[in-house]
């Protein structure tokens, strides 16, 4: 790969890494207002809001510390890599299990739309493509994930400035800021 290729692809992944983190920030941060407002009711019943506004930070810390030298290329990319393979896994993991119901007794999400929302003995491939067509908007971000996953594993195993120098030398990483 030349480092024009790899330039473009660094753009791209930032701009995917960003519409997921826009997307979980602008979904959790109102919830989790509200969930801190009632805190002193008990456990929240639904964990997202807050995981997502920590993944959506996470998220947006990633270049910044990769334009301040904090952390390495290769690390940004694996570390890109691994937290959006992790939310799709808790997104999947999320609607296999009722919604979360496992979490508190009885409890049944609000999208679920009540009485002990249940998909059963359905087949996860089959869920989740279910999920794909009942809810466009998060189907629409796990295929930015997807992607975002996919040039961070590209960008892994080709970018010049990790692949020939190791991504972890300081003089690497400041040659690929300046490419």
């Amino acid at each position: 790969m030349d480092s024009r290729t790899a330039r473009i692809l660094r753009a791209v992944a930032a701009a995917l890494v960003f519409v997921t983190a826009a997307y979980h920030l602008w979904w959790g941060f109102p919830r989790s207002i509200v969930y801190l407002a009632a805190f002193g009711s008990g456990v929240p019943p639904d964990p997202r809001p807050f995981l997502f506004v920590a993944l959506g930070l996470l998220l947006l810390a990633g270049p910044y510390l990769i334009s301040f030298d904090v952390v390495s290329l290769r690390t940004a990319y694996v570390g890109g890599a691994l937290l959006l393979v992790g939310s799709i896994a808790a997104w999947v993991t999320w609607h296999a299990t009722g919604h979360g119901a496992f979490l508190v007794d009885g409890f049944s999400a609000p999208a679920s739309g009540g009485g002990g929302h249940s998909h059963g003995s359905q087949n996860t491939v089959l869920l989740v493509l279910d999920h794909f067509n009942t809810e466009p908007v998060e189907a629409a971000i796990k295929v930015v994930e997807t992607a975002a996953v996919a040039i961070f594993v590209t960008l892994l195993r080709l970018d010049p400035s990790v692949a020939s120098r190791g991504g972890d030398d300081p003089s690497a990483q400041a040659d690929a800021n300046e490419t």
